[in-house]
């Protein structure tokens, strides 16, 4: 990943821990994993999107 844009967002507090746990656990930084999430929701997301137009 050569190319980064950092941004801020609000977590609640209770769903930052739980990720934070979540990351530890996978061995990843919270942003990692939040990276890693983001990306799987996306590509779920565009191919629902692509096999529903079929």
């Amino acid at each position: 990943m050569s190319d980064v844009s950092k941004t801020t967002i609000n977590l609640p507090v209770d769903l930052k821990k739980e990720l934070k746990k979540m990351a530890i656990d996978e061995e990843t930084s919270l942003s990692g994993l939040i990276i890693k999430m983001i990306e799987e929701g996306y590509e779920k997301r565009t191919q629902t999107k692509f096999s529903s137009e079929d």
